[in-house]
């Protein structure tokens, strides 16, 4: 459809839009100019459970207009929500579904009035917001309500139609770098301890206000940006919050507690054999809480980056400090209950985001005391290939991930072993990344690598630091001050100060040799 024109004349109007039946999806798709509203009353364009109304290339949803509902709001290419109030409701006793509103491309958020409302009474799932697949981040005239809003990688900047609104839903970044911006001079006031994920940083606008309506314990964030300035870690408030950090643009008696950066989202790929050469990849929950983590095993998926021998089939298994077996996963599409998994988990691991795009990958979400654990990658029937261990944050608490590592098979060319990781936070991180080899074999592991090189490079592939043989690196006193030396001369390590952001280790052997070798990193902070 290219246009809907409301003239000055017209009376007040609603479109409500729902399937004729179950499994059909009813759809009203602008791909011209959008809703034209000229009159001086409001015009409501409501998308049932199954319903989709869709604005394409440079289309809008215009002003005073009302556009919601338990289906989807969806916004591509250039168009923009433009001056309307976008509605995402909750499912309740007689309608399970819930509506989205998403923001895809360069579409744009105007100061459209945004407000997405939780299940009723308590039910999920909850309407939500998501702008995780657009390509630079979005800009709105408010939020408000109670439901969910999922940023991924991007900033959400809320205020621009100077308006005071009220949320209480939750805010998320599936452990990526977004960011909820403040502007305008609307106050915008949270009113739960848990509205923003602890990953998920706040930037406020000089004259821009937030008011912090709860009292109790501080909202866990990642970073605090306030005029471009980054904030250090600590407990931050505004005059009567009688937080030892004091922001004039916050309000009310909350405080929130910028986390200190950590190691999050580490991912490891390398080739799987069977026997003793299969990934292992290990993690330690830090701190006073359980932590709620994703761990999942890739491999069809590497396919499409151009990975040869990708593993067919990967299964994974989630084992305790004591070995015992705590979780496993074949097919992330059928859960296997048992152990700490108490319920189906394939609609949650697609609602927070972390759904494979293959069937045969394998996924796990786990609630995870403090500890060791270690995750196990096979193929399936013991076939071989190469695969990606990850293990992501998922929660909202202070523990946190730490002194990550991997062991698998180091081969040549494409098979060597390349171990991701993310530093969060508003800081720099002192970190040491060790690749063991030799070590391994006192350790009854066949097969260890001799002499393994390891390079560190930063998001864009530069190289930051490069090591063969700790020994002969210029960091051999502090390597040593750490705690963290290699036992023999032939391994590496090195010694970083990072900023936020995302790194990468490469594992390799000299001369092209090949065998079991461990990736490390290790916090210093």
């Amino acid at each position: 459809m290219n246009r809907i024109v409301f003239t000055s004349a017209s009376d007040s109007f609603t479109l409500n839009l729902s399937p004729s039946a179950p499994g059909v999806r009813a759809e009203l798709i602008f791909s011209g100019i959008g809703i034209s509203n000229n009159s001086s009353v409001l015009q409501s364009f409501l998308a049932g459970d199954g319903g989709q109304i869709i604005f394409n290339n440079t289309s809008t949803a215009g002003g005073a207009t009302r556009i919601g509902g338990r289906g989807a709001i969806i916004f591509n290419d250039s168009s923009t929500a433009e001056a309307a109030t976008l509605e995402a409701w909750g499912g309740d006793y007689f309608d399970e579904g819930a509506g989205g509103i998403v923001f895809n491309g360069a579409s744009r958020g105007g100061v459209a009035r945004v407000r997405v409302f939780a299940g009723y009474p308590s039910r999920e799932p909850n309407g939500f917001v998501d702008i995780s697949h657009h390509q630079s981040g979005v800009t709105v005239g408010s939020i408000e309500g109670d439901g969910n809003i999922f940023l991924g990688p991007n900033d959400l900047t809320v205020g621009a139609n100077n308006i005071d609104t009220t949320f209480s839903g939750q805010i998320w970044n599936d452990g990526h770098r977004g960011s909820l911006a403040k502007i305008g001079s609307g106050v915008l006031t949270l009113q739960s301890s848990y509205t923003i994920g602890d990953t998920v940083g706040l930037i406020l606008v000089s004259g821009s206000i937030i008011n912090l309506e709860f009292t109790g314990s501080p909202d866990v964030i990642a970073s605090l940006v306030v005029n471009g300035i980054s904030q250090s870690p600590g407990l931050y408030g505004g005059p009567i919050s009688g937080a030892p950090h004091v922001i004039p643009e916050f309000a009310g008696s909350g405080t929130v507690q910028v986390r200190p950066s950590t190691l999050a989202n580490i991912s490891t790929r390398a080739l799987v054999e069977t026997g003793d050469s299969v990934m292992i990849g290990g993690f330690i929950v830090q701190g006073p809480l359980s932590k709620e983590v994703v761990i999942r095993a890739i491999g069809p998926e590497l396919t499409h980056y151009g990975v040869p021998n990708a593993l067919a089939n990967p299964k994974l298994g989630l084992h305790d400090a004591t070995g015992a077996l705590i979780a496993s996963n074949d097919d992330w599409i059928h859960t296997i209950v048992g152990g700490i998994i108490c319920c189906p988990q394939e609609d949650l691991i697609q609602e927070i985001g972390f759904a494979p795009t293959d069937s045969r990958e394998s996924t796990i979400i786990a609630d995870l005391e403090p500890g060791n654990y270690t995750a196990i990658v096979r193929g399936v029937n013991n076939t071989t290939g190469v695969a990606l261990v990850e293990v992501d944050e998922w929660g909202l608490n202070s523990s946190v991930l730490g002194n990550i590592s991997t062991r698998g098979l180091v081969q040549g060319g494409a098979d060597v072993m390349i171990g991701g990781f993310i530093i969060t936070g508003s800081g720099p991180k002192k970190v040491i990344v060790r690749a063991i080899g030799p070590e391994l074999a006192q350790h009854g592991v066949p097969n260890p690598l001799a002499d393994p090189i390891l390079d560190l490079h930063n998001s864009t592939g530069g190289l930051i630091a490069v090591n063969d043989n700790w020994m002969d690196g210029p960091n051999v006193q502090d390597i040593i001050n750490s705690g963290h030396a290699p036992t023999d001369p032939m391994e590496s390590a090195i010694i970083a100060t990072l900023p936020p952001g995302n790194y990468t280790a490469i594992v390799r052997g000299v001369s092209n040799t090949t065998g079991v070798a461990l990736v490390e990193v290790y916090d210093l902070d």
